[in-house]
């Protein structure tokens, strides 16, 4: 990674390339079905790319949980 004044080079040996073959498919297969399901006024779904979050809406823990 090199910045204007400094250069950081690390080896990578862990993780899931970007890109793959089977990415797009693997996550409409994931994702589809959880994005089209009927959730509460107090529930929204987003996703973008491979992150996906789920946010809860209450006025208490035990109502979120709910």
């Amino acid at each position: 990674m090199p910045t204007n004044s400094v250069s950081i080079e690390r080896s990578v040996t862990k993780g899931c390339p970007q890109g793959s073959c089977c990415g797009p498919g693997f996550r409409n297969l994931l994702y589809n079905s959880l994005l089209k399901l009927d959730f509460t006024s107090h529930s929204k779904v987003i996703a973008f790319a491979n992150d996906l979050i789920i946010l809860i809406k209450g006025e208490t823990i035990v109502e979120a949980e709910n």
